[in-house]
């Protein structure tokens, strides 16, 4: 039955894909830039904004998450005033912890209405953070992505 919705939700909503890419500089000094087009989500990370492991377990982390159908991208430019907005807003947070369990670079902690990244401290630089951190809290709390947990738990990649 869970299945069952997952697989018609799937038809029903075109599929989002997850990417991250290491580029030599960004405009601007920045450390991080989504560049999102319908269905496809890229971070465009300076090289030195993030480690090597930090970023392998993000991207990870990321593409689990996504492709689970536990987050979606809202396709509507624009919700009509009638709509009303999903049930399943979702709290978000970054959270920088001295160490992560057997040394991880970053985590997610994921629960329904709560996602908080735990990162571990030297993982990525403080303006990486800043700006990962407003971007995300800007899409999450746009309603532009939105979590979704009609389909049971999501997984907890990495665990």
């Amino acid at each position: 039955m869970a299945d069952e919705g997952a697989a018609r939700a799937t038809e029903e909503e075109p599929q989002a894909e997850f990417d991250m890419e290491f580029v030599p500089h960004l405009p601007d000094g920045r450390a991080i830039v989504p560049a999102e087009r319908e269905g496809r989500f890229v971070f465009l990370v300076a090289t030195g904004a993030m480690t090597r492991q930090c970023f392998d377990e993000m991207l990870h982390h990321l593409q689990a998450i996504v492709g689970s159908g536990r987050w979606r991208q809202n396709w509507e430019p624009a919700r009509p005033a009638e709509v009303e907005p999903p049930a399943t807003v979702a709290e978000f947070g970054m959270e920088i912890r001295p160490n992560l369990p057997d040394g991880a670079a970053i985590l997610p902690d994921e629960q329904p209405g709560r996602f908080v990244w735990l990162v571990a401290a030297g993982a990525m630089t403080r303006q990486c953070f800043d700006e990962m951190r407003g971007y995300l809290l800007h899409i999450v709390g746009s309603g532009e992505w939105t979590q979704d947990w009609s389909g049971g738990p999501s997984p907890q990649p990495g665990r």
